[in-house]
């Protein structure tokens, strides 16, 4: 998700149209929506590209349909986002069914080529932790199966303290 956000995003004639600035879910955490950077003078509002009027999203641009794709929402409608919506995934606190914390949010995985929904978490446990024993990574090898993704901590199953990675 992080190599996603700050891209620059170009209408199919090439002209540009923004950077992404955030990404936004459904209520099943699926990408449903790119967040642009351009603002919206004198209101609440974000302009949005709908995940089907992305037509390719590669490593170093976003190209959409066109610039009637960009559609402007008012701010609290953008429920679910990475970092800037109701609801954020960013910073959201992992903890398995029995209680266990296994850490924050800092950022998501999902596969570029088979859809949109999120395969795996990167967890942080704060600056120190991150710079003296790395990140973790939590890849859901069943998918969403099992995972709670609610409004104040996701839930994983317990057996999911055990397929942990750390990233040095």
């Amino acid at each position: 998700m992080q190599q996603l956000i700050g891209l620059p995003v170009f209408l199919a004639n090439g002209k540009k149209a923004g950077r992404v600035r955030d990404v936004g879910f459904d209520e099943f955490w699926q990408i449903s929506c790119i967040v642009l950077d351009s603002q919206v003078w004198f209101r609440r509002a974000v302009r949005i590209v709908k995940w089907p009027d992305v037509t390719k999203c590669g490593s170093d641009a976003v190209i959409i349909r066109g610039r009637q794709a960009i559609i402007t929402i008012r701010a609290n409608e953008l429920l679910r986002s990475f970092h800037t919506g109701v609801v954020q995934l960013k910073e959201l606190p992992v903890f398995t069914e029995d209680g266990q914390e296994l850490g924050r949010v800092s950022d998501v995985y999902f596969p570029k080529t088979e859809g949109t929904q999120i395969i795996g978490y990167e967890l942080t446990d704060g600056f120190l932790a991150d710079v003296f024993e790395g990140r973790r990574k939590l890849l859901l090898p069943e998918g969403p199966e099992g995972v709670t993704l609610g409004e104040d901590a996701i839930l994983v199953p317990a057996s999911c303290e055990r397929i942990l990675e750390r990233d040095p």
